[in-house]
């Protein structure tokens, strides 16, 4: 009974993880790999397709596709994990809204701080948005309930932006924007569903701002 229910409060995260598969299936994934040249070919971010040709749909395109095995499974397992607390807490659609909004603020602090020739792909940002929400969701939890919270909060992001910086290759502007976009997200779901229209004004607001100055920013640099 308690599987089932569970399964029930996650489909958007039951969805979101056969899609990946699938679509990491679809660049080649069985065969090992994919490679550079087929991962662009779908839409992997690439600042200066986005930057110079006006490809700004990558940012979105980019938070589906996956380099190979390693790194599709650990964005899997962590998006499994972080979907059994956030989409409970937030319903379906609210999830999906976190979700999409941290990916794209994370795709976009990539392209401010990021060469104009790398390649990135990952749902990494999107999943680290995932994390801003548990902050959200502990602040307003009581009692035992936000103290776990906060501690396996603190712990999870410890090991992994320990991990980003430690690692080449990570990209961990990516994960530090994620996680930005799911917080601001979150507080205007949170705002929302209170009826405190300031907080999701201003959370909307902060979001906005911060995305069109990151914009503005990779623009000039290139301009």
């Amino acid at each position: 009974m308690g599987r089932s229910m569970r399964d029930r409060n996650m489909p958007a995260t039951y969805g979101l993880l056969v899609l990946l598969a699938l679509i990491f299936l679809y660049e080649g994934g069985l065969a090992g790999q994919p490679s550079l040249t087929r991962l662009v070919q779908l839409g992997a971010q690439v600042n200066g397709y986005v930057l110079l040709d006006g490809q700004w749909w990558r940012i979105f395109t980019a938070m589906f596709l996956h380099f190979g095995w390693i790194h599709i499974l650990l964005n899997g397992w962590s998006l499994y994990v972080m979907g059994q607390l956030v989409e409970p807490a937030l319903g379906t659609r609210n999830y999906l809204f976190v979700y999409v909004l941290a990916g794209i603020l994370g795709g976009l602090l990539s392209l401010a701080l990021y060469p104009l020739n790398v390649v990135m792909v990952g749902a990494s940002g999107a999943i680290f948005g995932l994390l801003g929400a548990t902050a959200v969701i502990a602040l307003h939890s009581g009692g035992q309930t936000r103290s776990y919270l906060m501690r396996w909060l603190v712990s999870i992001l410890v090991l992994n932006l320990g991990f980003d910086f430690l690692q080449p290759g990570i990209g961990v502007w990516d994960h530090v924007g994620g996680l930005v976009g799911g917080f601001l997200a979150a507080y205007v779901v949170y705002g929302a569903a209170r009826g405190r229209t300031t907080i999701t004004y201003a959370a909307g607001a902060a979001y906005v701002v911060l995305a069109a100055f990151l914009i503005t920013y990779a623009q000039r640099l290139v301009g």
